[in-house]
């Protein structure tokens, strides 16, 4: 049996430092944006969770687009 996809959803993730670990490396903290358009280029989406990311104390570290989609039979 063969599978496709069928519909699939757009979620950032941003990794942002928020704090400083025992032998000096940085922590992380995750901060999840979803509701996002799966059209959306992955340029555009870096650019969003950097505008996103500015409007906080906390630097960027990362910036993860996870797309999920369901499988269905064909």
């Amino acid at each position: 049996m063969a599978a496709v996809a069928n519909g699939s959803t757009t979620e950032l993730k941003l990794m942002v430092e928020n704090g400083i670990g025992k032998s000096g490396q940085p922590l992380y903290a995750t901060r999840s944006i979803s509701g996002i358009s799966p059209a959306l280029t992955d340029d555009d989406a870096y650019d969003i969770g950097k505008d996103l990311a500015s409007l906080q104390s906390h630097t960027l570290g990362s910036v993860k687009r996870i797309n999920a989609y369901t499988l269905i039979e064909a």
